[in-house]
């Protein structure tokens, strides 16, 4: 896991989160960052590093949250490269470049309320409550998702123990099955070679 970001690696900082928000763009970028945190992959102190920093970047607006998976391998290598590791710079450059566009800011003139017509007003009171509602049922599912992706790893890892305990324990029934025939093996080369050697002793002394 990525714990902290010091100021050595800020060149790098800022290399990953172009690359990041060139893809899923600021309005997307907490989420994926989110993301990261529940499978691991970074801290909570990081992401806010992350985030402090990526607020002072040329801004962008993305599609969605997601990267592929050839994406979410080079994200993979700028952390290793961040908590340390030797990672070349040429496995970070991306020969193709993201969907995000840049996102050119809007200046909305702000009326003060005093001017704002009172059915104007009960309609921007309606339209945030319903904002709001839809905001706390998003993070409600999301909530419900992460939960039940937690209960998956778990299960995963369930299977995968019992597939090793069951694997070792096919191989003592494996090696105590040859044990057993080896035995019966030596059993019957013992038998075979004192056959004669009694028929002879019978022979004799008749």
């Amino acid at each position: 896991m990525l714990e902290q970001l010091t100021d050595t690696t800020i060149e790098t900082q800022r290399k990953w989160l172009k690359f990041l928000l060139e893809r899923v763009g600021h309005n997307n970028l907490p989420r994926l960052l989110n993301y990261y945190q529940g499978i691991g992959w970074i801290s909570g102190s990081a992401a806010e590093k992350l985030l402090h920093i990526a607020s002072l970047e040329k801004r962008y607006k993305g599609a969605s949250w997601t990267l592929s998976a050839e994406e979410q391998r080079i994200s993979r290598l700028f952390i290793e490269k961040l908590k340390g590791q030797d990672i070349e710079d040429s496995f970070l450059n991306v020969p193709f470049s993201g969907k995000a566009r840049p996102d050119i800011e809007k200046k909305i003139r702000i009326m003060p309320a005093e001017h704002i017509h009172p059915v104007e007003k009960k309609k921007m009171e309606i339209s945030i409550h319903r904002r709001e509602v839809t905001i706390n049922n998003l993070e409600k599912e999301l909530e419900e998702k992460y939960s039940e992706i937690g209960e998956l790893n778990e299960r995963i890892r369930e299977l995968e123990k019992a597939l090793l305990e069951s694997r070792e324990e096919l191989m003592k029934k494996k090696i105590f099955m040859e044990i057993m025939d080896q035995n019966i093996r030596l059993k019957k080369a013992v038998r075979g070679g004192k056959s004669p050697k009694r028929s002879e002793e019978l022979g004799s002394s008749k």
